[in-house]
């Protein structure tokens, strides 16, 4: 399981935030870091201590106004000290000096504006030198936005990472918070973030520190069990994305020529130090095939084509060779914990039920009545393996290979009807040497759902269209004239992967619920 790691006391709680999250909610569809936080711990936090959303480490949010209000103005009035780490890949004959300046938003950008009173300062001492780039501890006495990255900046030292603010280009932005130090209700506290591999270790390769990063942001965030799955690269890198699958790493390379030596070899490096058993596919087309057509090659380390991974307790079969994916989509991973505490006597159909991960969620969560329909019988059969890897046996469900529409359209001339209708469907599909494109078919697929929903019933709906969450409603709703339908938002994904963003996020999807 992935459980939250944080520090609490009754007024505030300390976190150790990941780099490249936002901290605070953008807008309606966008949200940050500390609504992410409200919902997992259900509770109400306020922002004391900001973090740019490229930078990591250590962030203070109260539980209260008050206690928000009192903990600001500590930081700022107060003999507290908060420390950060940086690299750049600049260095100065100078080795502990201070830079000043008046910082101000101007044209939607911060900015030092010259000619003006300082209103903020920064304490910076050389710490060593790492390889090709430069450790630089920096103190703040005030908490201006982006006060260290302007003051790195003026000082010529800018942040590794901070383009904006006239760093070089690199993966993530090198900024680290690194501790806080402060007095507060007469009690004395003090919270050090783990140091991250970058700041540790010299980079003899960006993929192989990429990876040790993204390993490190996801343990230090989550209590991660041995053997879970999760995503250990999501959005972290325009080329790459990997799963922790138990004890392989499922690398895709999306890069067009593919992986160097080099970068091969880091991989296996990674893996090798991880105790990982690394498989690589490199799909140089991404998104260009249909049904499965895309190019591909496939590097392994194991002579086993089938192994089990964990998530949640839940296990499953995963296998090397049907296809390209291993038979699991860890982005589903909070909407399979919802059904499974969400389908206790309920009767649930799973369409486009791939390798039943929510019908056995569903089974786990003591549902009367479970069906589960796919056009192929490979991912039936599938299934019923997944069943009984879970203790289940799959003759007490209903498994049907047919097409979902089809299978709809029967279950309404039957006058079938369930509690909670789970629908992940396709993007594009092939039938009959013509393509099927989910955009043109959402209406009419929505519709007979919506007939085959028992009053009062749910359907949990998902899917990976380049639309917006609200252009996929409307198309949800196109022919719904006269349901008054209630659409309400999906748990919030774990964070390996990114936060709620409606317009930018692959999966996109919600909860459709009927009237009584």
């Amino acid at each position: 399981m992935m459980q939250l790691r944080y520090s609490d006391t009754p007024d505030f709680m300390v976190l150790n935030k990941p780099y490249d999250v936002r901290t605070q909610q953008l807008s309606d569809g966008q949200l940050g870091f500390v609504d992410f936080l409200q919902e997992k711990l259900t509770q109400k936090l306020h922002i004391v201590q900001r973090l740019d959303a490229g930078s990591s480490g250590i962030m203070l949010l109260a539980k209260s106004t008050d206690a928000a209000a009192a903990l600001a103005q500590l930081l700022n009035t107060a003999p507290a000290r908060r420390t950060y780490l940086f690299l750049s890949d600049k260095n100065l004959p100078e080795t502990d000096f201070t830079v000043g300046s008046f910082i101000q938003k101007q044209n939607n950008r911060f900015m030092s504006v010259a000619g003006k009173p300082a209103n903020s300062e920064t304490r910076f001492k050389f710490v060593r030198a790492l390889g090709n780039y430069f450790l630089w501890e920096a103190s703040p006495s005030t908490s201006e936005a982006h006060q260290i990255r302007l003051h790195a900046e003026k000082a010529k030292i800018p942040v590794l990472g901070d383009t904006e603010h006239g760093g070089a280009k690199f993966f993530r932005l090198a900024l680290h918070s690194q501790s806080i130090e402060f007095s507060y209700k007469g009690s004395n506290f003090k919270f050090d973030a783990e140091l991250p591999p970058l700041f540790k270790k010299e980079v003899t390769n960006e993929t192989l520190m990429l990876l040790e990063e993204n390993f490190s942001k996801r343990h230090e965030l989550y209590k991660i069990m041995p053997l879970e799955s999760y995503r250990l690269l999501h959005l972290e890198s325009p080329d790459l994305r990997a799963d922790v699958m138990s004890d392989r790493l499922w690398l895709y390379d999306y890069s067009k020529h593919g992986l160097s030596e080099a970068d091969s070899a880091a991989i296996r490096q990674f893996a090798d130090s991880h105790s990982l058993k690394p498989i690589i596919r490199h799909i140089p087309n991404r998104a260009e095939g249909v049904g499965g057509l895309e190019n591909t090659t496939l590097e392994v380390s194991s002579s086993e084509s089938e192994w089990t991974a964990i998530e949640e307790n839940t296990k499953y079969v995963l296998k090397i060779d049907a296809g390209f994916t291993s038979g699991l989509y860890l982005d589903q991973r909070e909407n399979r914990k919802w059904v499974q505490k969400n389908s206790v006597g309920k009767s649930v159909l799973d369409l486009f039920c791939f390798t039943a991960g929510f019908s056995i969620n569903a089974a786990l969560g003591a549902a009367s009545e479970i069906v589960s329909v796919d056009v192929d019988k490979k991912f039936l059969d599938w299934g019923r393996e997944n069943f009984v890897l879970n203790g289940l046996n799959p003759e007490s469900y209903e498994f049907v290979e047919d097409d979902c529409v089809s299978f709809l359209k029967s279950s309404i001339k039957a006058g079938r009807k369930w509690d909670l209708i789970i629908c992940d469907p396709p993007s594009f599909a092939r039938k009959d040497n013509s393509i099927s494109r989910l955009e043109q078919d959402l209406p009419q697929l929505a519709k007979i759902m919506v007939d085959c929903l028992n009053p009062g019933g749910t359907i949990l709906f998902t899917c990976s269209l380049e639309f917006s969450r609200s252009d996929i409603e409307d198309l949800f709703l196109k022919n719904q004239k006269k349901a008054k339908l209630e659409i309400s938002r999906l748990p919030m994904l774990s964070l390996d992967f990114e936060l709620v963003d409606d317009l930018n996020n692959p999966m996109k999807g919600f909860f459709v619920t009927k009237p009584n």
